[in-house]
């Protein structure tokens, strides 16, 4: 019998008691805890979960579902304890992501065999995992990817959603939407949540900030699987936020989520910077206007000399306006570098995605503006990085001249 760690999430004492003495008597150690989301920062600590009775507003079912979120849960097995013998509920743990379910009342010598039987299969498939896929590509690494622009109402949240809804589309509970516009963050309301947390209760909880299973909790949860972390309720509790939080924070997520993106607002400051620092990917929205590819350029060259983030930048052009007023090669030159890609003028639809609360790519998947913005989360987390990259520094010439002038 294999000597194993086994964690119970128990609200009856006396049932728990019944399970951990028997598991113990067997030469396994039990660690019991009565809040689910307590013991969802110790599954990597044990190699089976056992799921009994569960108390407050959430059924074992919906315990059972959020622990096949945690991504460390791919290699631990579990097993559910349901209330009868009835089919269906059993059925129903199984279709939530439960190894096996046994029904009460049990034996003893029936909780032993499933048991034993539970962790020798996953020791087994464990021990036939292969470090890389079948075509010999290292598994996917986890991403952070960043939206910023210095000047506002150029579509960086608009953009930071729709990349972050494309991704969850494609992995529900594994992607999350960070607002750290921190003045004030809309993240949430272009996706009509009801906001009961925010960065600014986080930042003061320190174990959540280093525990990715209680930061998730500050989470809210869209019905399309997307987690967002909404932004402070006023610009003042904002101000208690600082780089320190930004850079543990970003982190930790990393941990419970294989995507995060993160909507950086348009104020450049030390917890921008560390925000950058953190990316994998930055996109940088623009205007295709006079003000607006003034204060980008003003922004790349202050980055240059403080510390390039050329290397992992997406410049694009959102075009606002009804009909072209500057060329994309004048555009290029102002910048100095390519652009990745343009979003088409389309006021329908990113105006009634804003009032309705629904991203484009899901309320208007047919449309250009979606079709472009999948694109951009497709370049944004493409796994060798950004692919068009900010070129070297050119000599302006034309309107990139211009925008040089004091």
């Amino acid at each position: 019998m294999p000597a194993s760690s086994i964690l119970l999430i128990e609200n009856d004492l006396a049932s728990g008691d019944v399970i951990s003495n028997t598991l113990v008597n067997l030469g396994y150690a039990v660690t019991s805890f009565i809040d689910p989301d307590e013991a969802f920062g110790h599954v990597a600590e044990h190699q089976l979960v056992i799921l009994d009775v569960v108390g407050g507003s959430r059924t074992a079912l919906d315990v059972c579902r959020e622990l096949r979120t945690i991504p460390v849960m791919s290699g631990i097995a579990v097993l559910c304890i349901s209330a009868t013998d009835q089919v269906e509920e059993r059925i129903q743990f199984l279709e939530v992501g439960a190894d096996d379910v046994m029904a009460r009342p049990f034996d003893a010598r029936e909780l032993e065999a499933r048991v034993e039987a539970l962790l020798l299969r996953y020791q087994r498939s464990r021990d036939l995992v292969p470090l890389t896929g079948p075509d010999g590509v290292l598994p996917k690494r986890r991403r952070t990817v960043a939206t910023f622009s210095p000047k506002g109402g150029v579509g960086t949240t608009t953009i930071a959603v729709n990349v972050a809804m494309a991704q969850a589309l494609e992995q529900p509970d594994k992607v999350i939407l960070i607002d750290f516009d921190l003045q004030f963050g809309q993240a949430a309301a272009h996706l009509n949540l009801e906001v009961k947390h925010t960065l600014a209760e986080l930042v003061r909880d320190e174990s959540a900030l280093g525990e990715p299973a209680l930061l998730r909790t500050y989470a809210m949860r869209h019905d399309t699987g997307l987690h967002v972390l909404a932004s402070p309720p006023t610009p003042d509790t904002g101000e208690a936020i600082e780089a320190a939080h930004v850079e543990q924070l970003l982190k930790t997520a990393l941990e419970w989520y294989d995507e995060v993106v993160v909507d950086a607002g348009s104020a450049l400051d030390e917890r921008t910077l560390a925000i950058f620092a953190a990316a994998d990917t930055v996109i940088l929205p623009v205007n295709p206007d006079i003000a607006a590819l003034r204060s980008m350029r003003a922004l790349v060259e202050h980055l240059n000399e403080t510390g390039s983030i050329a290397e992992k930048s997406l410049f694009v052009v959102n075009n606002t306006f009804g009909r072209d007023l500057l060329r994309l090669r004048d555009i290029e030159n102002a910048l100095g570098t390519k652009v990745a890609l343009e979003l088409p003028y389309d006021p329908v639809s990113y105006l009634k995605a804003v009032n309705e609360g629904v991203p484009v790519v899901t309320g208007a998947p047919k449309s250009g503006a979606a079709g472009q913005l999948l694109k951009l989360a497709d370049l944004a987390f493409a796994e060798q990085g950004a692919p068009t990259k900010a070129e070297p520094e050119r000599r302006p010439k034309g309107l990139g001249a211009l925008l040089r002038r004091s």
